[in-house]
């Protein structure tokens, strides 16, 4: 992530200056990735814009765990959707192994959504409750392989033996099962066509406590044998510092720091991830990050305050941040390696 790097790559001025080339076990690379929602603000009142992703980029390695965190409303999901191609990105490139999906046409993209499968936060929504759970396993394989009904179901119960569901499980419905349980459908489904990245939104935010240990080995066991790629959704730093590798922190639409998982529990740089880390309970007493309270509400991003956004909460504002957007980039002093987007880092 030296000047060198970024000096080295056509057309890399309008990128931020911890641009670094994608190598060969990138999967996926998000570059100045933006949506915008416009917004109707009544009748013979000008449309607003929402900028719900503003300039987001990141790489994602093979069999990598990234995670994504933030208040609600900073843009997690929103990226989310970008990344299995649910929406198209409003500017930005998106190369999933090699092809720019951002503006690729719609045969490319059916063909790379196998690649890229997605576990949501609420796994009884996301399974048909008319479907058994071996018919809900074996869609993704009626649509998008040749394969017979009998290798079907083979497929499908040993994807349930791996997941730790038994035979039996196989004709239920999901009403019959634990909340757990579904979820562990839910992972099921995602790996049927063996995809190189999954998506995992709050996967264990609506589960117990005990349960959410359960299916984050789950994951982990997963991970280490198929050698997926995560990019794992969460507000939970407790779950995201069991699980991701390296983590991105979002604020309305921007990513503000970007460091290794060790690195960002370690020294925090931005006072945004601070007061995230702070307000993390922690049993241990020598692990209690200093109290660090950021004053007012998240801003409404149809009105995002000018320079940096997080200006109007920090404790630390000077007078450039209302005016200046600060970059993502290294901090000078040379005692991390990770990105932060902070005048004052």
């Amino acid at each position: 992530m030296s000047d060198v790097a970024v000096a080295a790559v056509p057309g890399s001025a309008s990128l931020h200056p911890g641009y670094q080339p994608a190598g060969a076990d990138v999967v996926l690379d998000a570059r100045d990735l933006t949506k915008h929602y416009p917004v109707s603000l009544g009748f013979m009142k000008p449309k607003a814009l929402v900028r719900a992703l503003d300039g987001v980029s990141f790489s994602l390695q093979m069999g990598k765990p990234l995670a994504v965190v933030g208040e609600s409303g900073c843009g997690k999901s929103t990226l989310a959707r970008q990344i299995t191609m649910i929406e198209t990105p409003t500017s930005g490139h998106l190369h999933l192994t090699g092809v720019d999906v951002a503006h690729a046409d719609a045969a490319t993209k059916k063909r790379l959504r196998q690649e890229v499968q997605m576990v949501f936060q609420n796994p009884f929504g996301s399974l048909n409750p008319r479907k058994k759970i071996g018919q809900a396993l074996e869609e993704p394989l009626v649509i998008n392989t040749t394969l017979s009904k009998a290798d079907r179901e083979d497929k499908s119960r040993a994807m349930m033996a791996r997941v730790g569901l038994r035979p039996e499980h196989h004709q239920r419905y999901p009403h019959m099962f634990s909340g757990g349980q579904r979820q562990r459908v839910a992972i099921a489904r995602a790996l049927m066509l063996q995809p190189k990245i999954v998506v995992a939104d709050e996967p264990v935010s609506a589960l117990d406590v005990s349960i959410q240990a359960q299916v984050l080995n789950l994951l982990m066991d997963l991970q280490e044998e198929t050698q997926v790629a995560y990019v794992f959704i969460s507000h939970n730093l407790a779950v995201v510092e069991l699980i991701a590798d390296e983590v991105l922190v979002m604020y309305l639409g921007k990513v503000v720091e970007q460091a290794s998982k060790r690195e960002l529990f370690a020294l925090p740089r931005h006072p945004y991830t601070r007061a995230l880390l702070a307000s993390t309970p922690r049993i241990d007493k020598a692990e209690r990050q200093t109290r660090q309270v950021l004053s007012g509400e998240l801003p409404s991003p149809l009105n995002p305050p000018s320079g940096c956004a997080v200006h109007k909460r920090c404790p630390h504002a000077v007078a450039r941040c209302q005016v200046d957007v600060p970059l993502l980039r290294r901090p000078a002093d040379g005692k991390t390696i990770g990105l932060v987007a902070c005048h004052l880092a």
